[in-house]
């Protein structure tokens, strides 16, 4: 390994400050970083780090509305180095851990000469695949793009590696997975010849153009879905991203195209053994692997100001101990990434896949050099194609436009609101929040029912004090999932409310989507042990009295936890109980569908606010929900 660069600070002497204040900083990620933050609080014992994770597909939305919003984290994360985030970071380029990193990779992110970020480690992607399948089952393992295709037929009839779908590949379909592995598709047989060396550049100086040139990019994936060997429903716009994770560990899926943090996280949960291999071509080209970087991190501005001193200090140090060859190592161990950006950096032996070694060894790595504003464009138009919400030509002729003009923001005002209504650390999913109220009241009152559920894992982001725009309710719950009125009984309202606490405790300590926000109910549990989930105590109606045992009750949720589309399995987050859609889930009992609506959670808190506009819009907490010990 490379001997440790010694900047910003990162050879300091620690310092004894117990029983003195330590320094909070703040960050923002996708995931815990217990590694990174253990190195930083050992090496500098005078700094708390904080990583607060996020549920959404990518962080950089809420990043930008946080920010905007004056609630932004100290050490700002990013997956986009474009956009509104640069109006909030501080600059960089005086500090000595810049000229730590590859000025390659520097001068792609510097802004009107300015250094803003300094690059994570990159992700390495290709093809995840089961060893242990395709060696028990005499499956050649691929070397083109043709083996390829052979390879997932032969196990679709053979009922390997299939889930109940009969897919046996996986693509999560967020727009920046998708994206990814469309331009992947084409680098073999495109861009790692002279012609698409040749329309990068011409792309990078807004003269190339998609259609006439890259429209067979998504001949792999149409191909994969006509065959069925992959399901469209995660190309969906607002559906859940496929359950890689889930499905590759426990041999429900062969294959899929993810990076090597999936490839680990997958290994690490399974039996079974795996390997990742790269992009392969259809016209006898060598393989090619793809890497970019995992995120961009910055310094918020606001702590250059007066009284951010110590913070500023703290986030500087911190920066410049993750610009060595040890922060970049602690990052890598928890996030799986394959690739620093550091001048001179050896890499961990054990985090390359041996099935990439050799491509990686050499030379065969192309750094997808677009910027990640358009890949999301990109992506999302692409995933419109597979899932078959439009035709290629007018995808691509978006994607063509969107290069020359950039994409439409416009917005409509719809209301204003009186106090943030923040999600933040899960909360969302963890008890009673005042945006949950506002959500489930919205449902109930423009829906009629007694009773409204909103599931916390749809709920994404915050609303802000002041003007609420469109666009806002996009971060804020961006599913699509359309909702529904039930009838039920007592009995299924408690075995629904009873599975939304089931699941508090997941892995890695992220609580499960499925708790419910509620209005017109009130209810108790016990919190959740490490022995056991949580359960619940009591149920009652808002004004304390119990529910009606002999009474039919009107619910509103969504079909997506009734068993409709939107989730892979159909099993809407385990509320069986409500299954009205799935013949592949016994039906719910004593649950009766009386109307759809075309209402989603955002449609319907648009026209609550808007018909609210009289007024500022408040919401509180109200004890709809308590937590309680178990010998109360």
């Amino acid at each position: 390994m490379a001997a440790s660069l010694c900047l910003g600070g990162c050879s300091s002497p620690r310092t004894d400050t117990e029983g003195e204040d330590k320094t909070i900083v703040t960050m923002l990620y996708s995931s815990d970083l217990p590694n990174l933050e253990k190195l930083v609080e050992s090496t500098y014992t005078d700094i708390d780090l904080q990583i607060e994770t996020n549920a959404q597909g990518t962080i950089d939305g809420e990043v930008e509305r946080r920010l905007r919003n004056g609630h932004g984290s100290d050490i700002v994360t990013t997956t986009l180095a474009t956009g509104d985030v640069l109006n909030y970071l501080a600059d960089l380029s005086a500090e000595k851990y810049v000229s730590a990193y590859q000025s390659g990779i520097m001068h792609k992110t510097a802004r009107d000469g300015k250094n803003l970020f300094i690059p994570l480690p990159a992700q390495y992607y290709g093809y995840i695949y089961n060893v242990t399948l395709v060696r028990e089952n005499g499956l050649s393992v691929p070397t083109t793009q043709d083996e390829l295709l052979a390879m997932l037929k032969k196990a679709k009839e053979k009922h390997i590696g299939t889930d109940e779908t009969g897919s046996n590949f996986a693509l999560n379909g967020t727009p920046a997975t998708t994206a990814a592995f469309a331009i992947a598709t084409k680098i073999p047989d495109f861009f790692g010849l002279s012609d698409g060396i040749r329309w990068l550049d011409d792309f990078k100086n807004g003269k190339a153009s998609f259609t006439g040139s890259l429209e067979t990019c998504l001949d792999l994936p149409l191909e994969m879905i006509k065959k069925k060997y992959m399901d469209p429903l995660p190309f969906t716009s607002g559906s859940n991203s496929a359950p890689i994770l889930e499905k590759m560990s426990s041999g429900k899926m062969l294959m899929a195209f993810d990076n090597v943090t999936m490839f680990d996280n997958i290994r690490k949960n399974s039996s079974y053994e795996f390997d990742m291999l790269p992009m392969f071509s259809s016209e006898g080209n060598p393989a090619w692997t793809v890497s970019t970087p995992t995120a961009f991190l910055g310094i918020s501005k606001t702590l250059t100001g007066e009284g951010g001193e110590k913070q500023l200090d703290a986030c500087q140090r911190i920066l410049g101990l993750l610009s060595t060859p040890e922060g970049q190592d602690a990052f890598m161990m928890d996030n799986g990434a394959g690739y620093s950006y550091l001048v001179d950096y050896n890499r961990i032996s054990d985090i390359v896949p041996a099935g990439i070694k050799d491509c990686i060894e050499e030379g065969y790595n192309y750094n997808v050099s677009m910027s990640n504003d358009f890949m999301r464009y990109f992506g999302n138009r692409c995933n419109a194609v597979l899932c078959g919400q439009t035709d290629r030509k007018s995808a691509f002729e978006q994607i063509d436009d969107y290069m020359r003009d950039g994409e439409d923001k416009s917005a409509t005002l719809l209301g204003t609101i009186n106090h943030d209504m923040i999600v933040e650390n899960y909360n969302v999913r963890l008890g009673e929040t005042e945006i949950g109220n506002l959500i489930s009241d919205a449902v109930r009152e423009m829906t009629g029912a007694d009773v409204a559920v909103v599931n916390g894992g749809s709920i994404r982001g915050s609303l802000y004090k002041g003007d609420i725009y469109s666009y806002d309710l996009d971060y804020v719950c961006p599913y699509e999932d359309n909702i529904i009125v039930l009838e039920v009984n007592a009995d299924v309202i408690r075995s629904m409310l009873a599975n939304g606490l089931s699941a508090m405790l997941r892995n890695a300590e992220i609580p499960g989507g499925r708790f419910l926000n509620v209005s017109g109910l009130k209810y108790s549990f016990t919190p959740p042990t490490d022995a056991s989930s949580a359960q619940l105590v009591d149920v009652t109606l808002p004004d304390g009295s119990p529910l009606d045992e002999n009474a039919i009750y009107t619910i509103a949720v969504t079909d997506y936890m009734a068993g409709g589309n939107g989730y892979s399995d159909n099993n809407g987050d385990g509320f069986t109980m409500l299954n009205v859609y799935s013949d592949d889930t016994p039906k719910g009992k004593d649950v009766k569908l009386v109307r759809k609506t075309k209402y989603t959670f955002r449609s319907i808190l648009e026209e609550y606010i808007i018909n609210h506009n009289d007024g500022e819009i408040a919401s509180k907490i109200e004890g709809r929900i308590t937590s309680v010990k178990g010998n109360e």
